[in-house]
């Protein structure tokens, strides 16, 4: 679960994706899984230090105590080169903190509940400022767009 979307959790439920949101409707086979599927207490204590996480391949086991999902623990389970000593460099992890930042700001402006805008904005600086690093696993060797990344990037935050 997101850091953000925890801090919103206890005065708002979170959306789940439409049903025409799914493996099947995307024409990538496979059943139908929502793309977005809110966490909860239940769900985080069946597994009791995991979580299961689905995705358009199916579940995936994932740490309770980590933000990221399951797009980002299955890039970790095929990108295994490198190891920790070639993580994605913490300033480049920094710099998306103060993107999301800023990002979050811009929209609020635009009419993006001030609730969501401000969870975004508080997780961003605890990115910006370190304190979520280890939310981060993957390694810089990625595709070159660094889309696993990016997409860390947003499931944590």
């Amino acid at each position: 679960m997101s850091r953000a979307a925890q801090l919103l959790t206890r005065s708002r439920r979170l959306a789940r994706a439409p049903a025409s949101a799914s493996a099947s409707a995307s024409g990538l086979g496979g059943a139908a899984v929502p793309l977005f599927w809110p966490l909860n207490a239940a769900r985080m204590a069946s597994q009791n230090s995991f979580r299961i996480e689905y995705d358009t391949f199916g579940e995936l086991k994932l740490p309770n105590d980590k933000y990221y999902g399951a797009p980002t623990g299955r890039s970790t389970m095929n990108f295994k080169i490198g190891g920790v000593t070639e993580r994605m460099p913490t300033p480049v992890i920094k710099a998306f903190g103060i993107l999301k930042r800023a990002t979050a700001e811009a929209n609020q402006d635009y009419g993006l509940d001030p609730k969501l805008a401000n969870a975004i904005m508080k997780t961003a600086d605890e990115v910006a400022e370190g304190k979520l690093n280890d939310h981060f696993p993957l390694v810089v060797w990625q595709t070159g767009s660094g889309t696993q990344t990016i997409i860390n990037v947003n499931e944590a935050v």
